[in-house]
């Protein structure tokens, strides 16, 4: 991260994750809960606080993280939807830190964003530190996202369902894409974890010689 550029992270991971039928966040991902490999990573990259915002089945999540210099949140109206999570975990942020100039958020489900990936964002905003940066591919925004702090109160006064794409649609001519296709593979069903696995499995061409 540039130097005296502080940047926090909030990670959703708050969902029952009915599509998937399981709470998703805590399946391994080469042997790691998915939700402890993407704040280990947010770590990494030096993003601090790290905020992970809890809900369904809240507990084994949190044991998830165990030894993380994260903080877990819990919003008790997780079931309202994705808004509500982000609102919660913006004011948590907020109160931890007084000297924060953007945010990140991401989620849980995305087992393909890599250390480098947010590394590499972070390099991106740090060129227009005034601007939203989103994930983008095929036309399409999506967390990660990097919002300045200016933006904050909007994303802690957000409820219901909608999440931050409410914000990259509002403020379109101020948001700069990130071309990171990865960020569009999450694990929405057992289908998308077997996919994954399979994938994880397959030799790389350079494995081939």
């Amino acid at each position: 991260m540039s130097t005296g550029t502080h940047i926090g992270a909030i990670i959703l991971a708050a969902g029952s994750a009915t599509r998937y039928g399981a709470l998703k966040q805590v399946i391994a991902i080469d042997g790691e809960p998915m939700v402890r490999r993407i704040a280990r990573h947010a770590l990494a990259a030096g993003l601090h606080p790290v905020v992970v915002v809890v809900g369904a089945e809240g507990d084994r999540v949190i044991d998830c993280l165990v030894n993380l210099d994260v903080h877990s949140v819990t919003n008790t109206e997780w079931s309202a939807g994705m808004g509500s999570s982000l609102s919660t975990g913006t004011l948590s942020l907020m109160s931890q830190s007084a000297a924060l100039n953007s945010l990140m958020v991401l989620l849980a489900d995305q087992p393909a964003i890599s250390l480098d990936d947010l590394e590499r964002m972070l390099t991106a905003h740090g060129r227009a530190p005034e601007r939203i940066l989103a994930c983008h591919h095929q036309g399409n925004f999506g967390p990660p996202c990097i919002f300045p702090l200016a933006y904050a109160d909007e994303l802690a006064a957000l409820s219901g369902v909608q999440g931050a794409r409410v914000l990259l649609e509002k403020y379109a001519a101020v948001v700069d894409g990130f071309d990171l296709p990865s960020a569009f593979r999450d694990i929405d069903t057992p289908e998308d974890y077997a996919d994954w696995q399979s994938m994880r499995s397959k030799p790389s061409p350079g494995d081939l010689g």
